[in-house]
């Protein structure tokens, strides 16, 4: 019965999955200006990370025009990749930005396990995992939501990577918000 009650879980996680994927783009919300260091915050309260584990914001971070609902999306995968990840006795994880001409360069950093460059393309692709499903539940569909959105605004999403010190995930944002684009 547990066999039974963790599969159906993971098939309720993956359709889930599939529906916020499929959302993007296709359902609009108005767009907003969003204080990202409220909105971090809450994402850090959500996931309420492990006391082993700080999650903080360098410096102050922006105020972007966005639908309120895929940033925090956005933010909440990276984050909780960060933490359900993590396998180091102390976790440290980064949440930046810099000025980059029209765009917002943003990274969020960690000290964990780190991902072997062979797999950086795979990991923003739709059910693509890096891990077992016994060890770390997972449907595959998390960062290529996040792709999907920061590609439907003009960004883009790239990984820097060293096995055994950790991940930065970096992502573009523009400054100025003309149309959302479909993706």
């Amino acid at each position: 019965l547990d066999l039974l009650q963790s599969r159906v879980a993971r098939m309720h996680n993956l359709i889930d999955g599939v529906l916020q994927y499929s959302r993007v783009g296709r359902i609009k919300e108005d767009l907003t200006e969003v204080d990202l260091n409220e909105l971090i915050a809450g994402v850090i309260d959500g996931i309420a990370p492990p006391e082993h584990i700080h999650i903080a914001a360098e410096g102050s971070l922006p105020v972007i025009e966005c639908e309120r609902t895929r940033v925090t999306q956005m933010f909440q995968n990276l984050l909780a990749n960060a933490v359900k990840f993590m396998d180091k006795p102390t976790g440290e994880v980064k949440v930046g930005c810099v000025e980059e001409g029209d765009f917002w360069r943003f990274h969020v950093a960690d000290n964990g396990p780190g991902i072997e460059e062979k797999y950086f393309d795979r990991i923003f692709r739709l059910f693509q995992t890096l891990t077992p499903r016994d060890e770390f539940e997972s449907t595959g569909v998390g960062l290529a939501l996040v792709k999907k959105i920061i590609e439907m605004y003009g960004g883009r999403i790239w990984v820097e990577s060293a096995v055994g010190k950790g991940s930065t995930f970096l992502f573009t944002w523009p400054k100025r918000q003309t149309e959302v684009h479909d993706v």
